[in-house]
């Protein structure tokens, strides 16, 4: 059975016809079937985008009093679900502008921790542009020191395990005033993930305290239109169409590290419909313009007893016409002179008169052959017997009986 699928974000929603597939095989071509594989094609990008694109479920890093901006268009996007995994509370605030990143909040983490040799050992944080790091650590033994150092790696890129004589590190970022090896600071550039801590390039274990004071640049929250918080759980932010919402995220001030927030998009589906609907219609203009494509009445009313009854006919007049012409043998004596120097005299004239009709219509022999068929490409009528073929029941082409899609005509000079 044929079907039509409708795109939701929830799956596939199959509706199916009662027409058989084998009735209608013989009349789907390669150009019909071109805009409804494309129309299948693009159903599955949009399912996959909307469940895996840029609006798709996401996991995103907070730290202690982090404040995290995120831009949403309520065109594709009515609502927004936020759960924390780590049970910690985090408020959300929806602006219809961008607020301002003028507040500024301190805080310290102190932690006690084992580095291994030729290991790290730090935090993840969500900073903002204009923050500022400061880190500190203390060795139990002084003569280690120098080979301690302090990093700061910007983006997605975890810690790698260094070599034994590896010296430089690529993905690390430089870290400025650095004093006896003991202190260092650094000042974030761009909104990103910050992951700072402690290499040990020692051949031992080495137990430290280290201690990291940030001086983060968080959003004024105080003219926000929505608010909701995941104090009791889950909470959702409904958007209005169709203006563009500005979040925050907000983590409270507490805690030694970063913490992960889940958050999912409900899809406003009736835009992707509409997006979807006016694509198709786009692609079958340019096709229709291309000539790949005629979905008119003109070319489409045809019915299969007439395609079958066609071949039929010719495969009886192929049956009936022999292989090999049988020539008879006739003699240039007797009674048969006469008759072969008529048809000598004659030959000259028939030539030229075959010549002539070749170039006649074979339907009315008044007009010459001006036209010819899509897709066999016979040229055997002129324009207006093809158009009455083609606007008749048969459409099939007089020479090899094959369906006719449409007619072109041709121009003698």
């Amino acid at each position: 059975m044929l079907g039509c699928c409708l795109l939701s974000p929830f799956g596939f929603v199959a509706y199916n016809f009662s027409s058989s597939l084998g009735s209608l095989l013989p009349l789907i071509s390669l150009s019909h079937a071109l805009p409804f594989c494309f129309f299948l094609s693009f159903c599955f990008t949009v399912s996959i985008t909307l469940r895996y694109g840029y609006y798709g479920d996401s996991c995103i890093l907070l730290g202690p009093a982090s404040s995290r901006l995120m831009k949403t268009s309520s065109v594709f996007v009515k609502q927004l679900q936020v759960s924390n995994k780590d049970n910690n509370q985090v408020i959300l605030h929806a602006f219809n502008e961008k607020p301002e990143l003028s507040s500024q909040t301190n805080w310290t983490v102190s932690n006690l921790c084992l580095v291994e040799a030729y290991k790290s050992k730090g935090i993840s944080l969500w900073l903002n542009q204009g923050s500022t790091i400061r880190m500190g650590w203390e060795a139990h033994t002084t003569s280690s020191l120098d080979q301690l150092h302090g990093m700061v790696i910007k983006g997605e890129k975890k810690f790698k395990l260094p070599q034994a004589k590896q010296t430089s590190f690529p993905n690390a970022m430089a870290l400025h005033k650095i004093v006896n090896g003991k202190e260092a600071e650094y000042k974030v550039e761009e909104d990103n993930m910050y992951h700072m801590g402690v290499l040990n390039m020692n051949a031992r274990n080495i137990i430290l305290n280290m201690k990291v004071n940030v001086s983060a640049k968080v959003y004024d929250t105080t003219k926000g239109k929505k608010m909701c918080s995941t104090a009791n759980g889950s909470c959702r932010l409904s958007f209005v169409f169709p203006n563009t919402q500005y979040v925050i995220f907000t983590a409270p001030g507490k805690g030694d590290g970063g913490s992960y927030v889940e958050i999912s998009f409900l899809a406003r589906v009736l835009t992707y419909i509409l997006l979807l609907g006016a694509l198709m219609i786009v692609v079958y203009l340019i096709l229709k313009f291309l000539g790949v494509y005629d979905g008119g009445d003109r070319n489409s009313r045809v019915t299969v007893d007439a395609t079958y009854r066609t071949s039929d006919v010719v495969a009886r007049q192929t049956e009936t016409e022999p292989l090999m012409q049988v020539e008879t043998n006739r003699w240039t004596y007797g009674t048969n002179a006469k008759d072969d120097e008529e048809e000598d005299s004659g030959a000259s004239s028939s030539s030229s008169e075959e010549l002539y009709d070749e170039k006649l219509c074979c339907i009315c022999y008044d007009e010459q052959r001006n036209s010819f068929f899509v897709p066999c490409g016979h040229c055997a009528t002129c324009y207006d017997c093809a158009e009455r073929i083609v606007d008749g029941e048969s459409k099939v082409c007089p020479i090899c009986r094959r369906l006719i899609h449409k007619v072109r005509r041709l121009y003698h000079n």
